[in-house]
C-alpha cells in the first residue's frame, strides 16, 4: 500500500511538472521587434530577430518569458526566451524573394516588422541587347540581359525579373512568355526577344523592359531589319 502511494504521488508530480503554465508577458506589456540586417539574400542568408519586451510598470519581462516568432517568407526559430527582457532567434531565407513580415507575440502582446529577402535589393536594372538592330540576314532574335545592382553596384542574385515588349507589338515577343528569369551569381538574367517581322519590311523598333517584383525596372531598344 506504502508503495502504491509513492507511485501514485509521483504520478502527480510529474503531471503537475509536464503541465507547468508557459511564462508570457502581462496584459499590457509592449513589444519593440528588431530585425539585424534589415535585408538579407535568398538562399540560406541570416537576419537575427530581436524582441525587447517590456511590463507595463516600465521593466523587462522576468527572464524566461517564452515570445513566439511567426514569418510569411522564409524559416524562423518558433520561440525564444527572454534573457535581460530580450528574446533572439534567427530567421534563414529559403529560394523564394520579397518583402518578410515577422511578428512576435508573448501572451497579449503583439508586434510586426518587415525585412526584404533577395529582390528587395535591387536598386537599379541595366538591359543590354546582343545585337541590338537585328538585320535581314541575321537570326530572328536577340539575347536580352538584364543585370541587377544593388545600392552600392553590387550585382544582386536570385531575383526574378519578368521581360516584355512595351505596347501591343504584333510580331515581338519574349521567348520566355512572361515567366521570370532569375539573376545569376553575376546579377544577370536573361531571355530572348523573338520577331516575325517580315524581312522586306521597313525597318521598326521596339522596347524591351526589365522589371524586378519591387518595380524596379530598365529598357532596351532593338531596331529590327
Amino acid at each position: 500500500m506504502k508503495r502504491t502511494r509513492i507511485v501514485l504521488c509521483s504520478l502527480a508530480l510529474a503531471q503537475v511538472v509536464c503541465h507547468q503554465a508557459i511564462l508570457t508577458a502581462p496584459t499590457g506589456s509592449t513589444i519593440t521587434l528588431i530585425a539585424n540586417p534589415t535585408f538579407i539574400a535568398a538562399n540560406g542568408e541570416v537576419a537575427v530577430i530581436s524582441a525587447l519586451v517590456i511590463e507595463p510598470a516600465g521593466t523587462p519581462v522576468p527572464d524566461g518569458t517564452v515570445v513566439q516568432f511567426f514569418t510569411t517568407l522564409g524559416r524562423i526559430d518558433e520561440q525564444g526566451k527572454t534573457n535581460d527582457g530580450v528574446a533572439r532567434v534567427n530567421l534563414v531565407s529559403d529560394t523564394r524573394s520579397g518583402s518578410a513580415d515577422v511578428t512576435a507575440a508573448s501572451g497579449p502582446s503583439t508586434a510586426t516588422t518587415t525585412l526584404t529577402i533577395g529582390s528587395g535589393r535591387p536598386s537599379r536594372v541595366f538591359v543590354t541587347a546582343d545585337p541590338n538592330r537585328i538585320l535581314d540576314t541575321d537570326p530572328r532574335h536577340s539575347r536580352i540581359v538584364a543585370t541587377v545592382y544593388d545600392e552600392n553596384g553590387n550585382p544582386v542574385w536570385n531575383v526574378p525579373v519578368i521581360f516584355t515588349v512595351d505596347g501591343t507589338p504584333s510580331t515581338e515577343f519574349m521567348r520566355g512568355g512572361g515567366a521570370p528569369a532569375f539573376t545569376n551569381t553575376s546579377g544577370e538574367a536573361i531571355d530572348f526577344l523573338e520577331t516575325r517581322h517580315q524581312k522586306k519590311a521597313p525597318p521598326k523598333t521596339v522596347t524591351v523592359r526589365a522589371t524586378t517584383p519591387t518595380g524596379v525596372e530598365g529598357t532596351v531598344q532593338v531596331t529590327i531589319n
